[in-house]
């Protein structure tokens, strides 16, 4: 069983999202170059639609993946520079105490979707020494079908050799785009913007920090859509 969050959502599709009246609805978010998958060049972005989600990514995808805005579980951001720090982790994952109610990130963290000591169990869209600053959560996972059809060899390759736990699956992407602003209003645009919890975030995808200090659910919580996704270095807080 996939240990993203157990919504009813259809899974990605791969066709194409539809034409006509959402054009005028459309935000395109360029992606940062990649320079670990380029082949040649291409202008890879994100584009958002009432219809659904475009990854084009002329590196890793043979086409461009497609998905209803129901297929993804969350989409976040985290501001930071492209060289991580010593130590950094990017995307703290909240524990979640009921529907509309989360652990503060103050009072302790479930993990992390990157770290810089440990990278993450979600491929990168960006180059393995930069730090991600968009993280993108399917509600069901790409198996093993859709990722040879619709990913590079060398992307289902790599995957396949880090992929412990038997057929390899994608859960989310993580990537790099250019400016985080305008991703953050189409996040919240299109009802993306969520908070990131162990609810879609299962404990063998999760990355640790040596500082990390398991959340504490006796603790205060606060409403989720005011859940705190920034989180300064370690020594800068």
């Amino acid at each position: 069983m996939p240990e993203t969050s157990p919504n009813s959502a259809p899974p990605p599709t791969v066709g194409p999202p539809g034409i006509g009246g959402s054009h005028r609805h459309e935000q395109l978010i360029e992606l940062e170059v990649s320079k670990s998958w380029k082949r040649k060049r291409t202008v890879d972005f994100l584009k958002f639609s009432p219809l659904g989600l475009e990854i084009h990514h002329g590196g890793v995808l043979l086409a461009p993946l497609t998905m209803p805005l129901g297929a993804i579980a969350v989409a976040c951001t985290e501001s930071g520079a492209p060289r991580p720090m010593s130590g950094e982790g990017r995307f703290p994952i909240l524990k979640r105490i009921s529907s509309s109610a989360i652990v503060p990130r103050e009072e302790g963290v479930e993990g992390w979707l990157w770290t810089e000591a440990g990278g993450s169990a979600f491929p990168l869209l960006c180059d393995e020494d930069q730090a991600p600053n968009v993280a993108i959560l399917f509600a069901h996972p790409l198996g093993e079908e859709t990722i040879s059809r619709r990913f590079t060899p060398e992307f289902d390759e790599a995957l396949a050799a880090r992929s412990a736990l038997g057929s390899p699956a994608v859960y989310g992407l993580l990537m790099r785009v250019r400016d985080i602003l305008p991703t953050q209003r189409a996040f919240t645009k299109f009802g993306l913007a969520k908070p990131l919890t162990d609810r879609e975030v299962g404990p063998m995808l999760r990355r640790a920090l040596p500082s990390d200090r398991a959340a504490d659910p006796m603790v205060r919580v606060s409403d989720s859509s005011r859940a705190s996704h920034s989180v300064a270095p370690p020594g800068l807080a």
